[in-house]
C-alpha cells in the first residue's frame, strides 16, 4: 500500500505543481493582459494630453486675439460715441447760430420795410415837388416845406440834413 501511496503521492504532488503551473500561466496572462491594457491607457493618456495641451495654446491663441479685437472695437466704439457727441454739440451750435440768423433777419426785414415806406412817401414827395416846378411854380409849396421841417429824422436813419438833397435849390 505504501507503493500506491507514493504514486499517488507523486500524482497529488504533479498534478498540484501542474495545477500551480497553470495557475501561475493564467495568472501571468492576466497580468500581460492588464499591462498592455495599462500600456494603451498611458499613451491613451499621453495623446490625450498632447491634444489639449495643443487644443490649450490654441485656445490662448484665439482669446488673445479676441482681446485685442475687442480693445480695437472698444476704441472704435469711444471715437464713434466722441464723434456723435461733437456732431450733436455742432447742430445745436449750429440751430442756435440759426436762430440768431433768423432773428437779425426779422429786424432788418421790419427795418427795410420802414426804410422803403420813408422812401415811397420821400418819392411821392419829390413827385409832388418835380409836377409843381413843371407846371410852373418855381416855389415849393409852404406847406410841404414846413412838413419836412417839422418830421424829426427817424432814430436808425442819419440825419437826412446831411445828405446832398434832390430839393432843388430856391434861387
Amino acid at each position: 500500500m505504501a507503493a500506491n501511496n507514493t504514486s499517488t503521492g507523486k500524482q497529488t504532488a504533479g498534478g498540484a505543481v501542474a495545477r500551480e503551473l497553470d495557475q501561475l500561466k493564467k495568472k501571468v496572462k492576466e497580468l500581460t493582459l492588464r499591462l498592455e491594457q495599462e500600456i494603451k491607457t498611458r499613451k491613451l493618456d499621453a495623446r490625450l494630453a498632447e491634444e489639449a495641451k495643443k487644443l490649450s495654446e490654441k485656445l490662448s491663441k484665439e482669446t488673445k486675439i479676441l482681446r485685442e479685437q475687442g480693445s480695437k472695437l472698444a476704441s472704435q466704439l469711444k471715437s464713434t460715441l466722441g464723434d456723435a457727441s461733437k456732431r450733436d454739440q455742432a447742430i445745436k451750435e449750429a440751430h442756435t447760430k440759426i436762430a440768431e440768423l433768423k432773428d437779425d433777419l426779422g429786424r432788418k426785414t421790419a427795418d427795410l420795410k420802414r426804410k422803403s415806406g420813408e422812401l415811397k412817401k420821400l418819392a411821392k414827395e419829390s413827385a409832388h415837388r418835380a409836377a409843381t416846378i413843371i407846371r410852373g411854380n418855381a416855389k415849393p409849396s409852404a406847406t410841404s416845406v414846413e412838413a419836412e421841417s417839422a418830421a424829426p429824422p427817424s432814430p436808425s436813419e442819419p440825419d437826412l440834413d446831411s445828405r446832398p438833397s434832390n430839393k432843388p435849390n430856391p434861387t
